[in-house]
């Protein structure tokens, strides 16, 4: 611990998730401005890896001038990682956070904040901001490592997908009004909306970390990941955003003489 800059408070978690997730989201510095984006507006790497990440950043609201500089550095060894306040507002400030393996999907988080220069009246109204600021940030945090943990089971555990090439999924009225329609289709979700009056499919899973691709936001046929705000064009799946990365193949969608929508693979 930093003895040399005051202590003003320790938030301490439970939280239903592994190391392995905590470390991956640690060091994950793509998904602040997206997941967080009630806190964080923008963020520019400056330099990141397995050890973790520097970088400027900006909170929300968005104000050029309020940028600061933040390092990240995980110690695999000691189940922790510290984040430093380089530049900008709260230049020195340190968070310690120490995880401690309860089961193997059970990790108790342990979070120090110290801040120069915290007097005692300073020091219970950062503790007070830190621990609200916490809370959010790690609920956040969890529902994200969760549903990323429960894709990995499903690809873990192998099952095959189904061997299907056609399915109708209702009368064209019906499936209008339950738009936009995530569906099963062959073993791998899709989404169905309606795009310049046509019936599209795409991949309900983002091709980066499996995110929540069919929550994501459309525009202009492109879909915007809300994890990490990766970008991607609905018809060819390319993302656009400049990730080496596509969407899987989506099967194409059908409106046969008799009003029933159908799914196909080409």
């Amino acid at each position: 611990m930093n003895a040399r800059v005051p202590h003003v408070g320790t938030y301490r978690r439970e939280l239903p998730v592994s190391l392995e997730r905590l470390y991956e989201n640690a060091i994950d510095w793509e998904h602040l401005p997206y997941l967080h984006r009630s806190t964080f507006s923008r963020i520019e790497p400056i330099d990141s890896g397995d050890w973790g990440f520097r970088a400027r950043v900006w909170t929300h609201p968005y104000e050029e001038q309020r940028a600061f500089v933040i390092e990240l550095r995980l110690d695999r060894d000691c189940r922790r990682w510290i984040t430093r306040t380089l530049e900008g507002s709260g230049t020195g400030t340190e968070i310690w956070t120490h995880a401690f393996s309860l089961a193997q999907r059970t990790t108790l988080v342990v979070v120090d904040f110290f801040v120069p220069g915290a007097g005692k009246t300073a020091a219970v109204r950062l503790r007070d901001y830190y621990y609200r600021l916490y809370a959010q940030l790690y609920d956040e945090d969890v529902a994200m490592m969760t549903a990323r943990e429960s894709e990995l089971d499903r690809i873990r555990a192998g099952q095959p997908s189904r061997k299907v090439t056609r399915e109708v999924i209702g009368e064209i009225a019906e499936v209008r009004a339950r738009l936009p329609l995530e569906i099963e289709f062959a073993g791998v979700r899709f989404r169905v909306i309606e795009l310049g009056g046509e019936l599209i499919a795409f991949s309900a899973r983002c091709a980066h970390l499996m995110g929540p691709l069919g929550e994501g936001r459309i525009e202009g046929g492109v879909v915007e990941c809300p994890w990490h705000g990766y970008r991607f064009d609905i018809h060819s799946g390319e993302c656009v955003s400049g990730a080496a990365c596509r969407l899987a193949p989506a099967p194409t969608v059908k409106i046969n003489s008799d009003g029933k929508v159908v799914l196909e693979t080409i």
